[in-house]
């Protein structure tokens, strides 16, 4: 059995009830890449984001899956 190895993070994805807000403030405040918006592969009513920098570095890749009226978890805690 071999050992598995983590040398960083590859992506972190996460998800938005307002695609639009969601550029918007990454893109537009934070002067983010938008590299690409994609629809879902398996939910075609669900778009995904793409953010990265300008070099396409690894580990600086952000996902957003949009579920628009949706709620696909209870509410949070602190």
């Amino acid at each position: 059995m071999s050992d598995l190895r983590l040398e960083g993070v590859h992506h972190i994805s996460c998800i938005t009830g307002d695609a639009r807000g969601n550029v918007e403030f990454y893109a537009g405040v934070l002067g983010m890449r938008l590299v690409k918006k994609t629809v879902n592969q398996d939910d075609p009513t669900v778009y995904h984001l793409f953010y990265g920098d300008e070099k396409g570095s690894a580990g600086f890749d952000l996902t957003f899956s949009s579920i628009r009226g949706r709620v696909p978890a209870g509410p949070g805690r602190a």
